[in-house]
């Protein structure tokens, strides 16, 4: 009763925001009193999926639709000083989730009623401008998004109750944070788990525009519940730049160590990617090449843990669209190819390669969900390959469509461990924003 009063407590000033707009604004949902500025946002989409064979076995009934609808409403208040700079910035959105299937059960965290998704304050330029303090529940986003990051793929989109201190002079920023992962719960208010908590420390800097961007991390995750007890630090780097011939790279290389249960924690990850945009050439395609790895357990029954785990990662784009991976006892190569057809259209053929690197560890999909484990460790490395089409088109610049297509070929590693079928997805979207 009280989850569900929250939720219309927080619709009603929602709703107060987005209509506080007068006739007379020049848009609606913007408006400026004094130095105030008032801005709402709404935000739809709704998607089609068909999956055919996730489990590699044509004998089971696995084949099937699923729908999804997410709908989002924000508002934003910002006060601004007589120079123009933001002195205070209140953000409040709400987000509603509905999930259907046809043949296909829907994850149940994908639903979720009319419930808070972020509310923050964040205080601006403290202290000679070179401090942010934003307080409340918010989003997190760091670097590519392979440690943190805020997915938007599926109807969740991850936020955090944290307090995050930004100290930025010049070409310098440095982040320090503390939060816990906000779980979604239907029929009630969306809470954390003081048994997760995660916090550390994001930085990056940047002399000017010709030499290589560097950002480095620190980042303790403590976990505490019925089956794990873990303390797990992750430490990394990652360098960004441009070669002759315009060649812009992207490396990335996280170390982690501490405790999980009674085993010691050593375990690592490694991202590099090339790409290039040839100019000259019809739709100016541009070309991407990435190789991803991260560690695996080689002994489940030594004193040791080597998998590596991506924390709070983003899902879907990195290894693949079917989502049959994640940065997680996994090694990938990928190519893929951004087409601009027209100035709207847009198409993507994309490749990716996957093996394990470990056999005596499991198969992890993008949730951390187990696919195979064959203990024996007497099995090919080699998992399969997905060769994927996607297609955008920009309506306007308020609604966009979008599509697509993947096939996964099994390889030695399903082969040597139990049914080997291939496996299809396909998806169909459109997407409203304001």
């Amino acid at each position: 009763m009280l989850g569900k009063a929250y939720k219309l407590f927080c619709l009603l000033v929602l709703g107060v925001f987005v209509f506080h707009a007068p006739a007379s604004a020049e848009e609606f949902g913007r408006v400026a009193i004094g130095n105030w500025g008032f801005k709402a946002g709404v935000n739809e989409r709704f998607r089609y999926e068909y999956k055919h064979n996730f489990d590699f076995s044509k004998s089971s009934k696995d084949s099937g639709s699923l729908f999804f609808n997410r709908f989002i409403v924000n508002a934003k208040a910002t006060l601004g000083d007589n120079q123009g700079k933001d002195k205070i910035v209140i953000f409040l959105e709400g987000l509603d989730a509905q999930v259907g299937g046809y043949q296909l059960k829907p994850a149940k965290n994908q639903k979720d009623g009319f419930d808070l998704h972020q509310a923050y304050v964040d205080f601006c330029n403290i202290l000679d401008s070179v401090f942010d303090l934003k307080i409340g529940r918010q989003e997190l986003k760091y670097g590519a998004g392979r440690l943190i990051a805020a997915p938007t793929w599926s109807n969740r989109i991850r936020s955090f109750d944290a307090v995050v201190l930004r100290y930025r002079p010049s070409e310098l920023y440095v982040d320090l944070f503390f939060g816990a992962d906000v779980k979604y719960d239907d029929d009630n208010f969306n809470y954390i788990q003081h048994k997760e908590k995660i916090m550390g420390i994001y930085g990056g800097y940047q002399a000017n525009k010709n030499v290589p961007k560097i950002e480095f991390y620190f980042l303790p995750q403590r976990i505490k519940n019925a089956t794990v007890k873990s303390t797990r630090y992750t430490a990394g780097a990652r360098l960004q730049g441009e070669v002759p011939g315009k060649i812009l790279y992207d490396i990335e290389l996280p170390y982690q160590f501490g405790k999980i249960n009674h085993k010691s924690i050593k375990a690592y990850a490694f991202h590099a990617g090339l790409s290039h945009v040839f100019r000259d050439m019809l739709w100016e395609p541009k070309m991407v090449f990435e190789y991803n790895q991260a560690s695996g357990d080689k002994d489940p029954n030594d004193g040791v843990n080597n998998t590596f785990l991506p924390l709070y990662q983003t899902t879907h784009d990195p290894y693949g669209l079917m989502d049959f991976f994640r940065w997680e006892n996994m090694r990938e190569i990928s190519l893929n190819v951004n087409l601009c057809v027209t100035n709207k259209l847009k198409l993507t053929p994309q490749v990716n390669f996957f093996w394990l690197m470990s056999t005596n560890d499991s198969w992890y999909d993008s949730t951390g969900a187990v696919l195979r484990t064959d203990s024996s460790g007497l099995r090919s490395h080699y998992a399969g390959q997905e060769v994927s089409l996607r297609a955008s088109y920009e309506v306007n610049k308020n609604i966009k469509l979008e599509s697509g297509y993947a096939h996964f070929f099994t390889g030695g590693y399903v082969k040597d461990s139990g049914a080997n079928d291939d496996a299809d997805w396909l998806y169909a979207q459109l997407a409203f924003k304001y």
